[in-house]
């Protein structure tokens, strides 16, 4: 299907099924002794130029992937992945996959569709076997047939018996699934929804005033004139998409920043020659002075300091170096001082500069203060820290502290890491993609850097795992210094203190509320995660050795459950008894932490300032509240930290005595079969067990409180999954284009564990689809934008398309916003009058706009120094508020830096009121993020075309609707809790959607436009849509020309922006959704060459009354069989009818009765044969005469 011209942008949407079938290699199991390999066959409704980037070898870690499914299907092993939460989505009762099993009926001509055929019929009197053996031979065809993939059968028999005969599928290695009325039996696995099998799948049909189009069309038609003329003048001007085009001046300018010309290379060396006496001098005198000396005994006292010299004669013998030490051991802040004192010592002080690299800012801050204050210099002199919006370091910084991904943007400009000595990768076990991607370059790097060295430090380190992948590196191991810690695990904590767990004290009323709202939305069918995965681990315990009281306990225990009301008790019982010290509560995120400071705020005990200082630590919270967890508190002041998982290895509080650990995080995987990321708390691995309980003994003998069975524990997994795994892969994929790396498959196969190569073929599809890459995989002209701007590709091209269309300013708000923690509080218990405070924001259907409208306010209140008063009122988050208004100022300046914009913000927001226009800039970023709004008689359903069904979540301002007058809801986000829910939405048009979605293409006839590979269809006048196609090609060529000429006036195009205006703006969604619309398609065994006109059914001409017997005489007449007629009754009580002949089949629209539901069956059947505009008698002798010719032709 070609969606569109090539010069526009988008590509055609691939489902992840379908790519799955271009990627698997599926073992034919015929009879014979060598099985060879099933080619896999493209949909017919697919062009291969779709389907071009996708390799049907599979990648070396899919190959793994594809051996363990084998075993699976051979009998050995558990297969649990692809669990599926559908509502309308049955599973094989024998198997937790969602199997799909594909048979191709004998008798199925070879004409035939391949997509969907219906079984052969059962013999009357026949038995429920002979059904099972029919399928055994069907099954046992298709193994055998190389191009086959699926079968679609909607027979009532087959799901009748679906469970027998997935179960035969199954044991056949084939996969089975039942969607609603239609089961689907297939070689690959498929996803949890089929929109192509969806008989509910909402069709548009869009309606717009005259008067409107009129007005429209003139804009329109006086822009292809002006335009018209200038090619008359300029006839060589010309578009390209490439990247590489001679007009984009910014590939070697904006993109990679000139080298600065160098002074004679005698004055450099005399120059870096003082310099590095200047260090070794003022090194030696701090390390002479009192305090200098008292800080070295200090640092002496680190058992990493005792490993000094094997650590620098191991880095300067070895290019790469694995150290691994444990908890306290100093790594962190000795082993750069080591590297720098020892080449300042050397004299080469000035030409050494080193990179460390943390995986969170907190980090990089905390540790470059402690680092600069050992050696007894203010920050930013020869230390310094650089993170996102701020950081610290001058022009003789020679030790810099950073987050990974800014290391990463140096790499954009300077792959080479010119001028640097040193690269540390500290916290390395936490397999971040950040860090596992720039693992990747630097080993491409090393190479071309043979004097550049590498030391990658971890706490928990799979040693072996790195130094395998770095060819053999050595590995240092540095032992701890941590005091004895005292675990109690669930057990041991209800047998010490005597709490006693009921069915009801274990959840609070956030908790409470919390599962209240998902069981409104998305009633729970199966056990979650947590619950299952020590389900098995319970049952095998013994816990006779504890009292009767306890065990009664532990068989209440809700493993789904934070614990609240326990923890508040544990907090008192230390309080109470325990000696001084502060604590440590590991929490899994910030909801959990905020609801449980404010339960806890409110206890007389610890929530008594003189008594508890309460602290919160997340990463998203602003740099000077984060450092207060360092600060040592009152004397007979108990210092309690709420913490997430950033406290296991990137930080450190000295003080901390006490531990409470949950056993939980929130963690984001990826389902790539489903093209869905699940956000589901998840029981954390034993290694983060083990480091939360070292934070207890780091002064002195502590105590650690894992608030789960000691059972449980055991169970858990040894290592975390790396991110790369369970996260999808567009703005890695955008990185590794950036670099110039090649293809995006190829290098993403070289990382220490390659991600699934679905989930690497999504991530592609989805960058073509927004235009940032070209069916080669190249870089397009937006995508280069894209890679300066460091954002989420889709919330970048909101950033490029507001800056074109005058409206930055709400733009960056927007984008600001969804780059940080959601600024609207919900306190529990004034959850009523926070959500009330919000709506007051709501603008029109929109998450986004009553983001707008909140930041405006505070703005407003902010210049009149109320800007406090103004959040509290408001449940407004004040540190998201600030934090918004510095990425404001940080994505403005990388616009200007781009050449986007200049210092004139005048002139980029003339348009900024329109908002209409900002919700289609919304639209054009967050696309293919869409879903449609179908009402019903009390609310309204959401579907998305990879998830079906899907929810808002609570917190939306249209979730609180009951109506929404917009087709459609473009949303930022999609979430697989227990359900799907989708997260900040804004209500669009369809003249927005058709204009600023994804490419558009014509369907099968006259007035019909087809987006997402056909999943959105819209039905209408065709001169109707010849408009919006026209006024579609213009408008992507304009933003083509812009981002090419950034300077470029757009007043040229103030024609065609006047008809883009006045469409978004007036168009009143006066259209209707549709269900069931059948698009005649030409079948292989067509009986016309020429695509038929729709024509209205009359009496004389095709369709009417008498459409059944025009049918049959065309069909006598050319010597066929009379047509067959075949009905079925519809859930709204409503029948369609299927009419058969010459082998083809044609389906009707719904109607109210059967009689009607055959007549208008025919009546599609003669449109279809029809070829020109005859009637009456005329019209069926012509066309019983090209039936007769295409019988004879056919035999």
């Amino acid at each position: 299907m070609k969606d569109r011209s090539p010069s526009s942008y988008g590509a055609v949407y691939v489902p992840p099924h379908q790519r799955l079938r271009s990627i698997i290699t599926v073992q034919n199991y015929s009879s014979a002794s060598s099985a060879s390999p099933i080619e896999c066959k493209v949909p017919d409704n697919q062009t291969a130029a779709a389907l071009n980037p996708i390799k049907s070898s599979p990648a070396p870690h899919f190959q793994q992937q594809q051996q363990q499914q084998q075993q699976r299907r051979n009998g050995f092993g558990d297969s649990n992945h692809f669990n599926n939460n559908n509502d309308n989505v049955n599973n094989n009762s024998n198997n937790n996959n969602h199997k799909f099993i594909s048979a191709y009926d004998d008798g199925v001509s070879e004409e035939g569709s391949d997509r969907e055929i219906e079984s052969l019929m059962v013999p009357p009197g026949a038995s429920f076997s002979d059904n099972i053996e029919e399928w055994k031979r069907k099954l046992t065809m298709l193994l055998r047939d190389k191009e086959k993939q699926e079968l679609v059968s909607r027979e009532k028999k087959d799901r009748h018996d679906f469970e027998q005969i997935a179960a035969l599928a199954s044991r056949m290695g084939l996969y089975s699934h039942l969607y609603v009325k239609v089961v689907v039996f297939s070689k690959v696995p498929l996803p949890n929804y089929r929109f192509d099998l969806d008989d509910k799948r909402p069709q548009r049909e869009v309606s717009l005033p005259l008067g409107l189009l009129r007005r429209v069309d003139a804009y329109l038609g006086e822009h292809l004139f002006q335009k018209s003329k200038t090619k008359e003048s300029f006839p060589d001007f010309s578009i390209s998409r490439s990247s590489s085009s001679s007009s984009l001046a910014t590939d070697e300018g904006l993109f990679e920043q000139p080298e600065p010309l160098a002074s004679s290379k005698a004055v450099m060396e005399k120059i870096l020659f003082r310099r590095s006496l200047q260090l070794r001098d003022q090194l030696q005198a701090w390390q002479d002075s009192l305090e200098g000396r008292k800080m070295l005994e200090f640092r002496k006292s680190l058992p990493a300091y005792r490993e000094k010299d094997a650590i620098l004669t191991t880095v300067s013998q070895n290019q790469v170096v694995i150290i691994s030490g444990e908890t306290g051991c100093g790594k962190t802040t000795q082993i750069p001082q080591f590297i720098l004192e020892s080449e300042i010592e050397s004299g080469r002080g000035a030409v050494c500069n080193i990179i460390c690299t943390q995986p969170r800012r907190i980090s990089a801050m905390s540790v470059s203060e402690r680092v600069a204050s050992e050696r007894g210099e203010k920050l930013g002199e020869c230390v310094g820290y650089k993170v996102r919006l701020e950081g610290i370091k001058g022009r003789d910084t020679h030790l810099l502290f950073c987050t990974t991904g800014i290391l990463l943007r140096r790499l954009l400009c300077d792959r080479n890491l010119k001028g640097i000595t040193h690269v540390i990768v500290d916290e390395i076990h936490e397999r971040g993609m950040n860090e596992d991607f720039l693992l990747i370059v630097l080993k491409d790097l090393l190479p071309r850097r043979p004097e550049l060295r590498l030391i990658l430090m971890s706490a928990t380190l799979d040693a072996e795992l790195f130094s395998s992948y770095f060819d053999g590196a050595p590995i240092l191991r540095i032992p701890g210094f941590a005091y004895p810690v005292q675990t109690h695990f669930l057990e041991n904590i209800l047998e010490m203190t005597g709490y006693r767990l009921t069915l009801y004290n274990q959840i609070d009323d956030y908790g409470q509320e919390k599962m209240w709202r998902t069981s409104k939305q998305a009633p729970r069918k199966r056990k979650s995660q947590i619950a299952s995965a020590v389900e098995d681990a319970l049952r095998a315990a013994d816990f006779k050795e504890y009292s009767p009281q306890t065990r009664e306990s532990l068989s209440c225990w809700n493993p789904d459950c934070i614990g609240f009301n326990l923890i508040e008790y544990l907090l008192c019982y230390i309080c109470e008894n325990e000696k001084p010290g502060a604590v440590l509560v590991f929490m899994t995120g910030w909801d959990d932490i905020s609801s449980l400071k404010d339960k806890l705020s409110s206890h007389p005990i610890l929530g008594d300032p003189s008594r508890v200082l309460l602290l919160a630590c997340h990463g998203s919270m602003a740099s000077s509240e984060q450092k207060l967890i360092f600060d040592d508190p009152k004397e007979g002041v108990r210092k309690i930290v709420l913490a997430t998982n950033i406290a296991e290895t990137s930080i450190t509080i000295n003080d901390v005595v006490f531990v409470l650990d949950c056993g939980k995080a929130k963690e984001t995987s990826y389902d790539a079969l489903n093209n869905t990321p699940c956000l589901l708390p998840s029981w954390i691995s034993k290694v983060s067990a083990q480091q939360r309980r070292g934070r207890a003994g780091r002064v002195q003998p502590g105590q650690c409180y894992h608030l789960y069975p000691r059972c449980v524990y055991e169970a858990f997994a040894e290592y975390q999954l790396p991110e790369i795994l369970r996260t999808p892969l567009q703005s890695l994929c955008l990185q590794i284009k950036s670099l110039k790396l090649g293809s995006i498959s190829e290098f993403l196969s070289r990382a220490l564990q390659s991600p699934e190569f679905l989930a690497v073929q999504n991530a592609i599809e989805y960058l073509k689809i927004i235009g940032a890459l070209d069916e080669k995989e190249n870089l397009t002209v937006l995508g280069r934008y894209l890679t300066v701007l460091p954002v989420e590709p889709k919330l970048g091209k909101m950033l490029i398309l507001g800056s074109i269309f005058n409206c930055l300013d709400p733009i960056l708000t927007i984008v600001a916003g969804l780059s940080v923690r959601d600024p609207f509080l919900t306190p529990l218990d004034k959850k009523d009058l926070a959500e009330a405070a919000k709506s007051q924001f709501s603008r029109d259907y929109s998450d986004h706009l009553a983001l707008v409208q909140a930041y405006e306010g505070w703005k407003d209140a902010e210049r009149d120094f109320a800007g406090y008063d103004y959040c509290w009122k408001n449940f407004i988050s004040v540190q998201s508020m600030k934090a918004i208004d510095s990425l404001r100022k940080e994505f403005f300046s990388l616009l200007k830096d781009a050449g986007l914009v200049d210092s004139n913000t005048t002139t980029y927001n003339s348009w900024s009121y329109e908002e209409r226009l900002i919700r289609a800039v919304i639209c054009y970023g967050l696309y293919p993020g869409i879903a449609s709004v179908v009402h019903n008689e009390k609310s309204f359903s959401l579907k998305t075309m990879e998830d079906g069904q899907v929810l808002l979540y609570s917190n939306s301002v249209n979730a609180r609707e009951s109506k929404i007058p917009y087709p459609w809801l473009v949303f930022n986000e999609k979430i697989k809790v227990n359900a799907v829910f989708l997260r900040d939405s804004t209500a669009v048009s369809d003249s927005v959607l058709l204009l600023f979605g994804g490419s558009i293409s014509k369907g099968d006839t006259d007035g019909h436009l087809k987006m997402l590979g056909g999943y959105l269809e819209f039905f209408m006048k065709p001169d109707v849509a010849e408009i919006y196609q026209s006024l579609r090609r213009e408008l992507d060529e304009f933003i083509q020309t812009k981002l090419l000429n950034p300077r470029m006036a757009i007043h040229t195009y103030h024609e065609l922006l006047s008809a883009i205006r006045l469409l978004v703006s007036e168009d009143q969604c006066d259209g209707k959704f549709v269900f069931g619309h059948q698009v005649l398609k030409p079948s292989k065994v067509s009986v016309m060459a020429t695509q038929p006109n729709l024509v209205s059914r009359t009496e004389s001409g095709p369709g009417g009354d008498n459409s059944k017997s025009q049918l049959q005489t065309l069909l006598t007449r050319a010597g066929y069989a009379a047509p067959l007629y075949k009905t079925k009754q519809l859930k709204n009580n409503q029948f369609r009818a299927t009419v058969e002949f010459n082998g083809m089949q044609i389906m009707g629209q719904p109607c109210n009765n059967k009689k009607s539901a055959e007549k208008d069956a025919a009546a599609e059947a003669l449109q279809y044969l029809m070829a020109g505009t005859q009637t009456g008698q005329e019209y069926i002798n012509h066309v019983s005469m090209l039936l007769k010719k295409s019988k004879k032709d056919h035999y």
